[in-house]
């Protein structure tokens, strides 16, 4: 029996030996694969090739494909991972076109919403901005303004989301420097109509807010007017007269505020009306005008969940 275990594991060695391929036989059965478009095979010998020796044009090709290969299959992660590496590598290849633009729509893919947060929606825009300005004559290139425009959309819907969170709290004054940032950055792909009645409502509701801010300001001023009653020192009376002297003028600035505001709000409401006499926001102002005080919450826009992602992936 002993003589034949040597045998045998030359015979196990040799079968072991054979089954292992070469970077040119992976690297084949890849670019096989990819016609197929059998994608989870392409993404294991590509894969398995690029850790094996091979020519600097089959690496540029293999690197490629695989990107492509998990595009094609959805897994954007992997993908916006492979064609960053792709261009890091090789910037000036025939491919970084493909490249920086699947990249860009790999990012777009990972964004959830205009609700949480843009890290993703930041990078795609990044990517096509840079597409653009280096391709501008490319085939691409209306698409690639596409891409722009829907990711400037959700980072309008963003800020304007965050705005409406403020409004549901009453924080009237933070939401309109929300609705003034995105009317200032993203006036191209905002309803000017929403963003005027947005702007004209939270300003037009400050008082409401002020209402608030003043009656919690006034029990602040009863709670120090009964520390001064206590003080027993001169310091005292002069910590507490102080704190009272800030707190009227807190009330004072807020009863400012809330009349500077509800005048612009006014204003604003009224251009709106008179501006977009059709619009589905003028019904709204005006019953704000009427004294409503709904504090009514839009739904945000989410461009992509609307069809055109669909038909922009099938056309690729």
């Amino acid at each position: 029996m002993k003589k034949f275990l040597p045998i045998m594991a030359f015979i196990l060695i040799s079968g072991c030996a054979k089954q292992v391929q070469t970077g040119q036989e992976l690297f084949n059965k890849g670019t096989s694969a990819v016609e197929k478009k059998d994608w989870n095979d392409a993404v294991i010998n590509l894969k398995e090739a690029l850790s094996k020796d091979l020519t600097p044009q089959q690496r540029e090709k293999a690197m490629i494909m695989l990107a492509d290969a998990y595009f094609k299959k959805g897994d954007y992660t992997d993908a916006a991972l492979e064609y960053k590496e792709f261009l890091n590598l090789f910037p000036a290849s025939k491919y970084a076109d493909k490249a920086l633009f699947r990249l860009s729509l790999c990012y777009l893919q990972l964004v959830k919403g205009p609700q949480w947060d843009q890290t993703f929606t930041k990078k795609a825009l990044d990517a096509i901005n840079t597409f653009i300005e280096n391709y501008p004559d490319s085939p691409l290139r209306e698409k690639a303004e596409q891409i722009r425009k829907e990711c400037r959309k959700i980072l309008a819907e963003h800020i304007v989301y965050i705005g409406l969170t403020y409004d549901m709290l009453h924080q009237f004054t933070a939401s309109i420097q929300r609705y003034e940032e995105a009317r200032a950055l993203y006036s191209d792909v905002e309803e000017p109509d929403k963003l005027l009645f947005l702007i004209g409502r939270a300003q037009y509701f400050v008082p409401m807010q002020a209402e608030e801010k003043i009656d919690e300001l006034k029990e602040q001023l009863d709670a120090e007017k009964e520390r001064l009653a206590k003080a027993e020192t001169d310091e005292e009376v002069k910590v507490c007269d102080r704190r009272i002297s800030l707190l009227l003028k807190d009330i004072e600035n807020w009863q400012k505020l809330a009349d500077m505001y509800r005048k612009k709000g006014e204003k604003n409401l009224k251009t709106l009306i008179t501006k977009y006499p059709n619009s589905i926001y003028t019904s709204k102002a005006r019953d704000i005008l009427k004294g409503s005080e709904k504090v009514e919450i839009f739904p945000v826009e989410n461009p992509i969940k609307k069809p055109f992602v669909r038909w922009f992936f099938e056309t690729l």
